[in-house]
C-alpha cells in the first residue's frame, strides 16, 4: 500500500480541523490535533487485533521517514566539484 500525500490533502485536513477549532489556523496547533487524532483512532481499534503500541511506534518511524524526505527535498543543492585528470 502506498500513501499519497499532497499539499491539497494536507490543506483539506487542516481546514477540517479548523472547522472544529479556529485556533488550528496556527500550524503547531493543527499538528497537535493530527498527532492526538492518531492516538484517539488507535485507541478506538478493537483490542487484540493489533499490538497498538507497536503500531504507534511504527507510525512514529514512518512519520520520521516522511519528515526526513520532505526536509531533504528543501535542502539547498550544493555546487558540484571534483578533480579531472586526463
Amino acid at each position: 500500500m502506498s500513501v499519497q500525500l499532497s499539499d491539497v490533502l494536507i490543506a483539506d485536513v487542516k481546514k477540517a480541523i479548523q472547522q472544529h477549532d479556529n485556533t488550528a489556523a496556527d500550524d503547531m496547533i493543527a499538528v497537535q490535533y493530527m498527532a492526538a487524532s492518531i492516538g484517539y483512532f488507535m485507541s478506538a481499534l478493537p483490542d487484540g487485533q493489533y499490538d497498538k503500541k507497536q503500531v504507534l511506534s511504527q507510525l512514529f518511524d514512518f512519520t520520521m521517514q516522511v519528515f526526513d524526505q520532505m526536509e531533504g527535498e528543501k535542502a539547498p543543492k550544493e555546487d558540484a566539484f571534483g578533480v579531472w585528470k586526463p
